[in-house]
């Protein structure tokens, strides 16, 4: 009996420090369509697009936290060519002069393709700015 208890409190005596060691690490992550990402001046990026026979339509949504003073986005539609994603068209932009940034509209497409939206966006504080992409 007490070589077993021994035996416990051995592995639990393992066991505490590896614990602590995962637990004092901070996870990272980075901004994707589905959130859950940390950046210093980004809160979110929310890339759609939805295609119905030659039409695309696409939005952004940006969110920056409240010193944003400014953003500033690059689109580019993009296709899929066997397991590749190809540049579709050509790129255009948007801004915002606050921390937030909306836009939407609708481009031509092929139809019979698969594409997806992606977004370079750069934020913009008066300490600095910060850059990151998103996919639709």
């Amino acid at each position: 009996m007490k070589k077993k208890i021994l035996a416990l409190l051995l592995v639990f005596a393992l066991l505490i420090p590896a614990a602590n060691a995962f637990a004092a690490t901070p996870p990272t992550a980075e901004v994707s369509p589905g959130g859950g990402a940390k950046y210093t001046y980004i809160s979110a990026i929310t890339p759609k697009l939805s295609v119905s026979g030659s039409t695309a339509t696409y939005s952004l949504k940006v969110t920056g936290i409240s010193s944003v003073t400014s953003i500033g986005a690059t689109l580019q539609l993009q296709k899929l060519n066997g397991s590749t994603w190809s540049d579709y068209g050509s790129s255009w932009s948007a801004s915002s002069s606050s921390n937030v940034l909306s836009t939407s509209g609708t481009k031509t497409v092929a139809s019979g393709g698969t594409y997806r939206l992606k977004a370079t966006v750069t934020v913009y504080t008066s300490g600095g700015s910060e850059t990151a992409s998103a996919n639709s």
